[in-house]
This record gives C-alpha cells, sequence and structure tokens, in this order.
C-alpha cells in the first residue's frame, strides 16, 4: 500500500482528475458530542500524516493510505487510521465528509434497502398500518407516498439522513449526476470495534452542494421507527491516550450516462468488501417437511377447507384467518400440488374450490380478507369500509392460480371448468381495467372493479398472470394489455431504480416485493413471446432486487436471538424503506424466476443472488432441537432486525411469533429449485441446497461432485443438470423440480455425482 499523494487532498477542491471523477472535497473530523448534541468538531489540516489539537486538549494523528484496486480503474482503497495521541477525549467520533460543491437536486440518492433518490417522495403522517382511509385522499395519479422517513425533502431548506450501516442492505452510500452523466459509490464495512458506522447524507439550503459523511461510531440525533422518530440513544466513544481506529472504505468513481448504470455498478461491487460465509443447518428437504408438517398439523382449517393463516382456535381476527393473496393464501397450495402426498393434494384442491366457490364477486375480482365463511374485499385486523383491495393481492392470485393448473395438468388431471371460468373472470376484471386506466393501480373496489387509487407497482405480477393467460386461453388482447403494462412499469420505475408498494401497509413506498414481482412477470413475459425485450428489462430489474438483498454477513449482537443461534445475515431479503427489517426470504415468492432467468441469459449474478437468498432461509426455521423465540417447529418469523428501527435490543431479536407468508415462501423455496444446478459445458456449478460440494478433477462437459451432508438431518438433494443450449432451448418447458434426480444422504455421508448434458449418474453409498 502506497502513501496517499494526489488522488485527493484534506480540505481540498479536488478537479476531475479523470473523465470519471466528479468534484469533491475530503474533510477528516474529529467530533465532540454531548450525548447526540454536537458540541464542536475540529478538522485535520490539509497534508498526509497530519496531527491536530482538539479544544480539550487532546492531541490526534491521522494517517491516510490509498491503494488502487487490481482489475477496476474506476476504484480506490482507502484507510484512515485514527490515533489520540495524548489526552483523554470524552464522547468522541471521527468522521470522514464528502463535499460535491456542484451539485444539482436532480441526482439520485441511493442507499441499499434504505434510501432511493433521497427518499424525496411524499410523507403522509399515519400511524400502523398506513392507509388512505378518507376517500376524499384517493387518486388515481397517487404519487410515491410514504409514512415519515430520512428524506433529503423536497421543500425549501436543507435536507438531511442520518442512518447507520445496519440500516442498509450493503454499507454503501452512492450517487447518479444525470447532467455530468457520473456515478460514485462510496463502500464500507458494517463498523469498527466503537459499533456500527454512521451515514449521513446532506444538502445544503440551496441544494447546489451535498455532504457524504461516514462515521465512527454512528451518532445520529433521531432514529426512525415505524410511526416516526425518537432519540437515537447512540453515544460517542470515550478514548484512551495510545487508542487508535482505522477505517477502510472503497470509493468508485465513474462513467454513468443512466440512472441503470449506477445500479448494475453497485451490483458488481455489493459484495466487494464484506465477508459471507455459509453455515449448513437445514436441508431444503428437511426445511420442506418441517414446514409443511406446520401446514397440515397446525394450519388446515377442516371446518373451512382452507389453510388458516394461523392454527385455528378462538381469538384470532380476520387477516389471522385467510388472505388471498400477498401472505400466501392461495400459493401455499402450490408447493403441496408438485410434492404432496395424495391427501395434502386433495386438501390443496378443496382450499382452490373454496376460494372459486366463496370469495369471487360480480366484478370477477376476488375479496381476499375473511374468516372462511365470510369475505370482505381487504382490511387491517378489521374489514376497509369502501370494498377496497389491494390489486397485488389479485394479481397473486391471477398468476400462482395458472401455474396450479398446469401442476393439476400435468398430474393427469382436469382442471374443473368453473374453476377456469372463474378465473378467465378476473383475467378480463384487469383487462377492463387496463384498457380504461392504463394502469392497474394499487387498489380497486372489489365489486364493481373500477380503480380507487393509482400510481405504485402493486400490480407488478400482474403482467405475469396476463401472459399466462394469454395462452391459458389463446386471448391476444391479454398478452397486449401484459407487455404495454410490463413497458410501463419499466420506463417509470424500474429505470428510476426503484419499485414501490408490493405490501399492503407501507403505503406506496419503495419495497422488494414489487421488484421480485415484476421479475417474475419479465420471466413470464419472455416464456409466452421469446421476446428478448424481457431479458433486457429483467437484466435493469436485476440490481433493484439485489439492493434489497443483504450483500454480507452482519454482526448481531452475541446476546441477541440470531446471535446466539450463530445466523448469517447474507440472503436475507428487506421489506421496505418502511419496515426496517429484512426477512428469511421473498415474499411470496420462491426466486426461481432468477433461476429462469440465468438459464437464457448466463448472468451469474442472478444465479449468485439466489443462491445466496435460497442457501440462507433454512437456519431460520424453527425446530424441535434448535427452537427459536417459542416458534413451533416448523415456524418462522420474518424478522431479520439489522437495524434498531424497534429499538437497539431488537437487532437480531423481536422474533415474535411465525409468519405465515415466510412459511409459505419456505415451502415455494423448498419445492421449486434444485438443491444444485448445474451446466456442465460452462462449468457452472451453483448451490441451493445445504450441502457441501467438493468439485472433482473431471473431462471436457463432464462435471464430477462430491456431496457431503453435514446436517444433523437426511436430506434429498435434486439435481439439475442440463447444457447452456438445452437451457435457452427448452425454456419454454415448465421446470417441475419434482421430476429431477435425487440423491438421499444420511447425516454425515458423502456420495459422488457425475453431472452432464444428458443427466446425472449417481454413484452407489
Amino acid at each position: 500500500m502506497k502513501k496517499f499523494l494526489c488522488l485527493i487532498v484534506l480540505s481540498i477542491l479536488v478537479r476531475p482528475l479523470s473523465a470519471h471523477s466528479f468534484p469533491e472535497i475530503i474533510t477528516s473530523w474529529i467530533r465532540s458530542y454531548d450525548g447526540t448534541r454536537l458540541l464542536n468538531q475540529q478538522a485535520f489540516p490539509a497534508e498526509n500524516d497530519a496531527s491536530v489539537t482538539t479544544p480539550d486538549g487532546c492531541r490526534w494523528s491521522l494517517d491516510i493510505h490509498t491503494q488502487t484496486v487490481s482489475g477496476d480503474k474506476d476504484a480506490c482503497d482507502y484507510v484512515f487510521t485514527y490515533k489520540l495521541l495524548s489526552g483523554e477525549a470524552r464522547q468522541t467520533a471521527v468522521a470522514i465528509e464528502f463535499t460535491f460543491p456542484e451539485w444539482h437536486s436532480e441526482n439520485f440518492v441511493f442507499v441499499p434497502a434504505a434510501v432511493y433518490d433521497g427518499n424525496k417522495f411524499s410523507v403522509k403522517q399515519v400511524s400502523y398500518p398506513p392507509y388512505w382511509y378518507d376517500p376524499s385522499e384517493w387518486r388515481l395519479d397517487m404519487p410515491t407516498t410514504t409514512n415519515e422517513q430520512p428524506s433529503l425533502g423536497t421543500g425549501p431548506g436543507p435536507g438531511k439522513i442520518e442512518i447507520e450501516t445496519g440500516n442498509a442492505a450493503t454499507p454503501l452510500m452512492a450517487f447518479h449526476a444525470p447532467e455530468e452523466r457520473q456515478g460514485w459509490i462510496l463502500l464500507t464495512e458494517q463498523g469498527s470495534r466503537l459499533g456500527n458506522y454512521g451515514m449521513t447524507i446532506e444538502e445544503d439550503s440551496t441544494r447546489t452542494s451535498a455532504r457524504f459523511t461516514l462515521s465512527a461510531p454512528a451518532v445520529r440525533t433521531f432514529r426512525v421507527g415505524y410511526s416516526g422518530y425518537g432519540p437515537s440513544e447512540d453515544h460517542a466513544a470515550d478514548w484512551q491516550a495510545g487508542d487508535s481506529l482505522s477505517i477502510h472504505l472503497r470509493i468508485y468513481r465513474f462513467r454513468a450516462p443512466e440512472r441503470t448504470d449506477l445500479m448494475h455498478r453497485f451490483l458488481s461491487v455489493r459484495k466487494a468488501l464484506n465477508p459471507s460465509e455459509r453455515i449448513e443447518t437445514l436441508p431444503l428437504s428437511e426445511m420442506y417437511r418441517q414446514v409443511n408438517r406446520l401446514f397440515q398439523e397446525e394450519r388446515w382449517d377442516e371446518t373451512i377447507d382452507m389453510f388458516s393463516l394461523s392454527k385455528p382456535g378462538p381469538g384470532r381476527t380476520w387477516n389471522q384467518i385467510w388472505q388471498l393473496g400477498w401472505v400466501g393464501g392461495g400459493q401455499a397450495t402450490l408447493p403441496m400440488l408438485m410434492h404432496g402426498t395424495p391427501m395434502e393434494k386433495e386438501r390443496a384442491r378443496r382450499n382452490i374450490e373454496a376460494i372459486f366457490s366463496r370469495t369471487q364477486t360480480p366484478s370477477g375480482f376476488f375479496n381476499a380478507y375473511g374468516d372462511g365463511n365470510s369475505f370482505v374485499s381487504f382490511g387491517y385486523g378489521t374489514p376497509l369500509e369502501h370494498d377496497e383491495c389491494l390489486v397485488r393481492s389479485q394479481g397473486d392470485w391471477l398468476y400462482m392460480a395458472q401455474r396450479q393448473f398446469d401442476l393439476i395438468t400435468a398430474d393427469g388431471e382436469q382442471v374443473p371448468e368453473q374453476w377456469k371460468t372463474g378465473l378467465k373472470k378476473q383475467a378480463d376484471a384487469f383487462l377492463r381495467l387496463w384498457k380504461e386506466y392504463g394502469q392497474f393501480g394499487q387498489f380497486v373496489n372489489v365489486k364493481t372493479g373500477e380503480l380507487l387509487i393509482g400510481g405504485s407497482v402493486s400490480g407488478a405480477i400482474v403482467p405475469g398472470g396476463l401472459a399466462l393467460a394469454s395462452r391459458t386461453w389463446g386471448e391476444p388482447d391479454y398478452l397486449k394489455a401484459a407487455e404495454a403494462s410490463a413497458r410501463s412499469y419499466y420506463e417509470n420505475f424500474v429505470r428510476k431504480g426503484y419499485t414501490t408498494a408490493g405490501p399492503g401497509e407501507i403505503l406506496s413506498a419503495p419495497d422488494s416485493e414489487s421488484a421480485f414481482g415484476l421479475f417474475e412477470s419479465f420471466m413470464a413475459l419472455y416464456e409466452v413471446t421469446g421476446s428478448r425485450e424481457w431479458l433486457k428489462y429483467a437484466a435493469d430489474l436485476l440490481p433493484v432486487c439485489a439492493s434489497w438483498t443483504v450483500s454480507y454477513d452482519f454482526q448481531f449482537p452475541a446476546s441477541s436471538t440470531l446471535g446466539a443461534l450463530d445466523a448469517r445475515s447474507c440472503g436475507s431479503v428487506w421489506a421496505s424503506v418502511a419496515n426496517k427489517h429484512s426477512a428469511p426470504g421473498i415474499c411470496t415468492w420462491s426466486g426461481d424466476c432468477l433461476l429462469k432467468y440465468f438459464r437464457v441469459s448466463g448472468d451469474m449474478r442472478a444465479l449468485e443472488l439466489l443462491s445466496d437468498i435460497a442457501h440462507g432461509f433454512p437456519q431460520y426455521v424453527s425446530r424441535a432441537d434448535r427452537p427459536i423465540a417459542g416458534m413451533p417447529p416448523g415456524g418462522v418469523c420474518e424478522r431479520v432486525n439489522l437495524s434498531d428501527w424497534e429499538g437497539k435490543g431488537a437487532i437480531g431479536s423481536n422474533i415474535f411469533g411465525s409468519c405465515s407468508w415466510v412459511e409459505t415462501a419456505a415451502l415455494l423455496t423448498a419445492a421449486q429449485l434444485p438443491g444444485i444446478y448445474v451446466q456442465p459445458d460452462q462449468e457452472v456449478v451453483a448451490v441451493f441446497d445445504q450441502i457441501r460440494v467438493e468439485r472433482l478433477p473431471d473431462s471436457h462437459g463432464i462435471v464430477r461432485l462430491r456431496l457431503t451432508n453435514p446436517t444433523l438431518f437426511t436430506t434429498d438433494v435434486r439435481i439439475f443438470s442440463e447444457s447452456s443450449a438445452t437451457a435457452r432451448k427448452k425454456y419454454h418447458t415448465y421446470m417441475v423440480s419434482s421430476e429431477m434426480p435425487v440423491v438421499r444422504l444420511s447425516p454425515g455421508e458423502s456420495r459422488e455425482v457425475v453431472c452432464s448434458s444428458s443427466g446425472v449418474s449417481i454413484s452407489e453409498s
């Protein structure tokens, strides 16, 4: 590592040194606090190996080293090392500030899972669960709207965002400057011995200058939860003479004509500094067995012929009994049709029959909320008053019902005509929405089909459902609407760097669920049309999906629930800007769309992302031998708290109980994905299951693997092996994982397999 000489000079304006840099001033500070109130700050002078004496008489030194990053001309590593040479510093933090004096308010500011476009959205002050309860507020052109969030704001005066690295899926701050066609990324680690780093982003009152600051430790004035701001309870550190601290960060300065260029660069660098390590605790086949047992024994309600959202019994509210989409009411049956026993398949069909016979309204849409006997449009503990229904719930059913029709047909059985007729009525209702409003909106009147609240990407999965419907019923108008709506979502949201309003209780904030739902739609459109247009859109959406997925292993407090379990957060999926927690999987999908995308594109980034998500999921399943927070075996909670949005004691904890949507996602993940995916001609081996895989010497076009089961459970590992040419050619054949070769391994057992383009050969035990 060489001494820092000329790339930057502390407190001096840095003019562009290449076409890929952006003018910036870099200043390093010593900051003293009284609680979270800044008392004073002292900048280091403009030379390396600098020292400074602060007003309290403490003398500090700063040493800065820089190193170019091999293979990336746009990147540079920095290590800032602070040392207290003499004195005793109380409540003190160090900070590195990047000031951009030629700033434009149109610049796109980004922190993964926390800040999109500076969070410059409309704000509605409302307690949980938020919604536009007053019909006078309803708009067909509803702008992206959040509850109170850290934001640079849109009004007069300065804007400021104060968060810490635990608020982000990747500890990173970035921006895109469209006028200069430049991108800038600051990537760092979670924190230091003093705790998480603080990340502050500010625009001045004229919006012509901005500052990005990294501090150790984080000292925020306020901490934001779901219902507004409260005291952060952060504390600066006490230092003794001789104490030192190093901050490692990496800066990327690069050409970025489009906002999507910034997002693609983010995708390529998100895992560059922070480590992740896989642990094997529960095989996918055992995860399926345990979660499915929970559904069959504690979720099936014989009195209503439905899988309930919670264990049948008194005291439940309507939203704990049954919902159509979003939380898995019409989706949990798909894995049962794939892998269930005859009894389980029969229950799944009875559940589907109950949906069609009891919940459909004259408009063609379905009531999405009920107790199994009485059904209403939607609700939050109590039904909404004006027959409003979340569009996402409707879209989930249109799409997933057709996937289940395919499975029933593949099983050699007939789909009842009344089911097909009923679902076609729903497809027609969506087509009417598109023709009348040019959008699917966020909330519709379930009885009349009238659009009530527009805007957003709540209907992200609807294009996929209509694309399948065009094939199911041979209706070209469905495909026209699917293609036009998908293009609209791409132009109006994906190109802006985010999607919105997948969940039903975040107003229309940016979120992960709409992003993954839209990815599913793009791949369904490719499946139906074969047009590579949809692969291009999926490629640009992939970084958005990755921005919600934790890229590293967060260090949970040792005393927390997840810390005690030695949980690894990499692959958990952040909910939304509003709900500031990660979760074990995608709501409510398996992510198999990422594998479909890889099969036709060869984009390894998608395969890596899916591998992180699928492999990380099983560790959060409660088991008899490893109970989690009092949940029953097979139960999974949605909380993977990296942030302190629910209080500092909630980090790694606040696992309040099992959640039906997560359990549905667990079933889908285990049912739809292979344990191992191989393309022998490309030497691609992707491991989704919790199993150890060793590559053995092989010949061209042949991949030999040694599989070892390090868990306490017997595992059945499904292996999918195909050539890259076959993957592209046979993409249109819907992948059914139950048809894949299976390797059964007892705990500790190893076996060898040979994978070729023609299949899988399994050695004897």
